[in-house]
């Protein structure tokens, strides 16, 4: 099972979930405080950034691509209502 692991301010946390899982669901699901508001990606705030393991994850989705600017999807940015993993991954909470 892919390894996620989230940096939140001064924490991290990680966790084990299944092939193809919703990053955002799965960290909700164990008490992770990733902050989310809508879980459709309209809001924006989900956001974070892959520190490492993009090519582990879905492609962007039409609200990500919508919602992010070019130079925010070229610095890993993402919303994690719209991704699912498929490999190790490692990812940074956006304040």
């Amino acid at each position: 099972m892919p390894e996620v692991t989230i940096r939140l301010g001064t924490e991290t946390y990680q966790m084990e979930v299944p092939m193809g899982a919703n990053l955002l669901l799965e960290a909700v699901s164990r008490s992770i405080p990733l902050p989310f508001h809508c879980t459709t990606g309209k809001c924006g705030t989900c956001q974070m950034r892959v520190i490492k393991g993009q090519e582990n994850l879905s492609d962007y989705s039409e609200q990500e691509l919508y919602r992010i600017d070019g130079e925010a999807i070229s610095s890993g940015y993402r919303f994690a209502c719209q991704t699912y993993v498929y490999g190790d991954v490692t990812i940074e909470a956006v304040p």
